[in-house]
């Protein structure tokens, strides 16, 4: 096996990767609220977790896996989400990745659910279709640690200057090492986020690749049966996958921050809210007139949570002051 296989940047591979990195520095860039940057986050992250494991076969959706007495599969889930918090939390502290950190990541993908976790497999393995055929025989486990150590060597080099083409050659090439007797699938998807980290590629919140990845799965196994013969054509349909689902995220993204914006105010608030609007920069006199029966420290007051709402600001001082909207 040639690791990695030979692959060319195309134009049609160009252009995915600046669509790409075009929303990376727009995830960066853009002022994301904490609380709906904190609530994207968490249901992406739970999401990565489910549909990794719905890939192998899990069968849980989001709303069974709270509910749910099956202990192994929740555990699949869980697993993951430990895994990819670890990834996480160890970012700053990662340099070039090794043998013993692949095995790490197996061992917490399969606690409690493998006695082989954290261990190379012994014997010979294969990849299975849906119908339980096998569809690629997997190299002997005395091979295993020398292709892991030329796979190793691409991701630890600068061969590749585009961070998200390494981590998707990467992927492929674990897949088809196939080191592990269980766990090949979930570990090899969370390569990917590793090396993202690793390199410093990282997007500010979570691209949920595992939810497409899960609906178009019979796509994704193709792409990867020929991936070694059609680097190119599998690293397309990855990128493009994983392309859409950015697009998704900035779509909620604007969901949530129209949701926020859409703040209940007490009549009186909204009403001032409306001069303002309609007058683009109105001075409190201007206020003031359409709410003669009104004390003008009550106005005030009111002017006070409109801006602590951050929908209202104030600009200028004692007599030149006005109010616009943010």
């Amino acid at each position: 096996m040639k690791i990695p296989p030979l692959y060319q940047i195309t134009p049609d591979i160009l252009e995915l990767i600046a669509k790409i990195e075009a929303n990376r520095i727009f995830f960066s860039s853009v002022p994301i609220p904490p609380a709906i940057k904190e609530k994207i986050q968490r249901i992406s992250l739970l999401k990565s977790s489910l549909y990794s494991a719905r890939i192998e076969g899990n069968p849980l959706t989001m709303e069974e896996l709270d509910n749910t007495s099956d202990r192994q599969k929740k555990l699949e889930v869980l697993n993951i989400l430990s895994a990819i918090k670890f990834i996480e939390k160890e970012a700053d502290k990662k340099t070039r990745m090794s043998k013993k950190d692949i095995l790490n990541l197996h061992r917490l993908v399969m606690k409690n659910l493998d006695p082989a976790a954290g261990y190379f497999r012994r014997e010979m393995g294969a990849i299975f279709n849906q119908a339980g055929v096998a569809v690629y025989m997997s190299p002997p486990p005395n091979q295993i640690p020398v292709l892991l150590d030329n796979l190793l060597a691409y991701i630890n080099s600068d061969t590749e200057k585009f961070p998200i083409i390494c981590a998707f050659i990467s992927h492929l090439v674990f897949e088809k090492i196939h080191p592990f007797i269980e766990g090949n699938g979930r570990v090899g998807r969370l390569l990917i986020l590793d090396i993202f980290f690793r390199k410093n590629w990282r997007f500010n919140l979570n691209v949920v690749l595992e939810e497409a990845l899960d609906n178009h799965k019979e796509d994704y196994y193709y792409y990867l049966d020929i991936g070694l013969k059609k680097p190119q054509e599998y690293l397309l349909f990855m990128l493009d996958t994983f392309w859409r689902q950015s697009e998704k995220i900035k779509s909620q993204i604007a969901h949530e921050s129209d949701k926020n914006e859409k703040v209940i105010l007490p009549p009186r608030q909204e009403e001032i809210y409306s001069i303002i609007a309609d007058h683009k920069m109105a001075s409190f006199d201007t206020i003031k007139r359409r709410f003669l029966k009104v004390p003008a420290r009550t106005l005030r007051y009111d002017l006070k949570k409109l801006q602590e709402k951050g929908l209202v600001a104030k600009v200028g001082s004692t007599k030149g002051t006005f109010y616009r909207l943010r």
